[in-house]
């Protein structure tokens, strides 16, 4: 355990500094109504380091960082002048067009790279457990400055943006330059360690979240802060729990955050009248949700029994019964040993993985003939392991094909009776409560 906290302690600290700086820039972004500049900067810094890369220089060194700074400057100065021409068609329309341009030019260069699938990767979910103490350092000096910054500034950058305000201050172009400046030098910073893609979600998700609960930046700030940590401390538990990559996961556990926090605006934090309709909205929503999926997995049960059904299997898992009902007592036999014997592959290969994790972990290193036998019983068992499941979905398939009818047909009835009930109710209680309906 205390080898785990030494591994994730310096990531969170370097994730607080992201949820603390880009929940600021965020909100910002937000009043500017210019929500993808940030996947544009973040682009083009990536495109930076890219470029970098391609031409011999070592990833993650100064010299990518200056390639990846000078291109998103190069971004923070056309967003500005764009500012001015881009009346007619919106700035996000710019803003789309600089990310695409961005992207295909990156692809280009990965292109005629070494490792270019691998440099890709690492661009859009970067790797944010390589975090070391010097770049913790670096980030916090980088962002306390761009904070001194915005905090001197604070007045311009605000009032600039405000609706209702007039335009004919001076120096407003200055401004908006000096802005997108430091928010791209935030955001070349930013890739570099935790990649597009959880950039984006450290930028938006907290500061949307606030701003669902208060128009005040000040409180707006502080709600995204905290959720933005708690989001963190979910993706990094969901990572080790699932062993899965942690730059992904911390993307679905903001969005996660994000939607829990809007259903406790809509059903707690609204006016009374306005929750109880939304609850009652919720409700037939859920419901309507519900039996459109019972409805959906019937139909695909009768038109394609041997693929998967996962509804159905959700629901069969939950009372302890399965598709074997429909097999012979020989087939059934044949499944409970394809899966016991599956069950000890997958183990095995659980085992491995483990010797080689824990190593890693410790700082031991294994021998090259150690990791290639490693990696040779893992492809071997994984291979036995997807040869029993083949003989457990073949007969699990056979019997969904039995069970068709006999399934299907009631879960679509149950589904069509169930959605018109609903939606008949509904409309009742609409015209019970709109004046006029009852004299």
């Amino acid at each position: 355990m205390s080898d785990l906290v030494a591994l994730l302690l310096t990531p969170f600290l370097a994730a607080c500094l992201f949820v603390g700086i880009h929940t600021w820039l965020g909100l910002q972004v937000l009043r500017r109504k210019v929500v993808f500049a940030d996947l544009a900067l973040a682009q083009l810094s990536a495109l930076g380091g890219t470029i970098a890369v391609a031409v011999g220089h070592a990833p993650g060194g100064a010299a990518g960082f200056g390639y990846a700074f000078a291109l998103t400057l190069l971004g923070a100065a056309l967003l500005t002048i764009t500012r001015r021409v881009s009346a007619q068609v919106g700035q996000e329309a710019v803003i789309g067009i600089l990310y695409v341009v961005a992207t295909a030019a990156a692809i280009l260069v990965v292109d005629r790279s070494p490792q270019g699938a691998e440099h890709v990767k690492r661009m859009l979910v970067g790797d944010i457990l390589t975090v070391n103490a010097t770049d913790l350092l670096k980030l916090a000096l980088i962002y306390a400055a761009v904070g001194a910054v915005h905090a001197l500034c604070r007045r311009h950058f605000l009032a600039t943006e405000e609706d209702g305000l007039p335009r004919h201050q001076r120096f407003t172009a200055l401004w908006d330059f000096l802005f997108y400046a430091t928010f791209g030098l935030v955001v070349t910073s930013s890739v570099a360690v935790a990649g597009v893609l959880l950039v984006f979600s450290f930028l938006i998700i907290p500061a949307v979240i606030g701003s669902l609960f208060s128009a005040r930046i000040s409180v707006a700030l502080g709600v995204g802060w905290g959720t933005g940590i708690a989001a963190s401390v979910l993706g990094f538990a969901a990572s080790v729990a699932l062993d899965a990559p942690t730059g992904a996961t911390m993307v679905v556990a903001f969005a996660s955050v994000l939607l829990v926090a809007a259903g406790a605006r809509a059903l707690f934090f609204a006016a009374p009248e306005t929750r109880r309709l939304n609850g009652r909205r919720a409700a037939v929503s859920v419901a309507a949700a519900l039996l459109a999926a019972v409805g959906a997995q019937g139909v695909w049960l009768m038109t394609q029994p041997m693929a998967d059904q996962p509804l159905l299997a959700l629901v069969e898992s939950g009372l302890g019964i399965g598709p074997e009902r429909f097999l012979s007592e020989a087939e059934r036999q044949v499944v409970r040993e394809a899966a016991e014997t599956e069950r000890g592959h997958r183990a095995e290969v659980e085992r491995l993985a483990g010797m080689e994790r824990n190593a890693r972990w410790r700082g031991d290193v294994l021998r090259e003939e150690e990791l290639r036998r490693i990696s040779s019983f893992q492809q071997t068992f994984n291979e036995m392991g997807r040869g029993e499941r083949f003989v457990q979905d073949h007969l699990r398939g056979l019997a969904r094909s039995r069970e068709r009818w006999t399934v299907g047909i009631p879960m679509t009835a149950l589904s069509v009776l169930g959605l018109r009930l609903l939606f008949r109710t509904r409309r009742t209680g609409v015209r019970a409560v709109r004046p006029g309906w009852n004299r």
